[in-house]
């Protein structure tokens, strides 16, 4: 079992979790999903390349949660589990293994994930926003976007875990 994963209210959802079980615990939060991509091919997905052979997408306006068959950190490959999620927007009870959620500060930030593995860098497509990211692992790290770099400026999005690439 994963220590990250995403709380959705009082459900822990740790990379590993059941598909079925993790959409179950935030459909309870935030409702039925908008889009449900059901399993498709993992190398053309709408997601980008992600871990063979298939991935399946569950939307809730503004939250992403990746599921795999693939092999992982997490379970041996033919298993279906929860590996990533995208948090880009307001939802409300959404949050980190550590209680951080959107519009939280960068001070904030830090205190929750203290020390060397937490990065605050200039945004690569805005330098005069912020990216952030913590504990660099192929599976587990989490990172996203900020109004800026400094204390006082917010958190835009949370992504966790590996998810799909280009």
């Amino acid at each position: 079992m994963s220590d990250e994963g995403i709380y959705a209210g009082a459900a822990w959802l740790h990379f590993g979790f059941d598909d079925e079980a993790a959409i179950a615990a935030v459909s309870a939060v935030l409702g039925a999903p908008s889009e449900d991509s059901g399993w498709i091919e993992a190398f053309s997905s709408p997601y980008g390349v992600c871990p063979a052979p298939v991935v399946r997408g569950v939307h809730w306006d503004s939250l992403i949660l990746l599921f795999t068959q693939a092999d992982t950190d997490f379970w041996a490959g033919g298993v279906s589990h929860f590996y990533a999620y995208n948090y880009y927007g307001d939802a409300a009870n959404l949050e980190t293994t550590e209680g951080i959620a959107i519009d939280d500060t960068l001070a904030q930030l830090k205190a929750a994930y203290p020390g060397p593995k937490l990065e605050i860098l200039e945004n690569p497509f805005d330098p005069s926003a912020g990216f952030w990211l913590y504990d660099r692992q192929m599976w587990t790290s989490i990172s996203g976007f900020a109004t800026g770099q400094a204390d006082a400026d917010t958190i835009g999005s949370i992504n966790g875990g590996m998810g799909c690439g280009e």
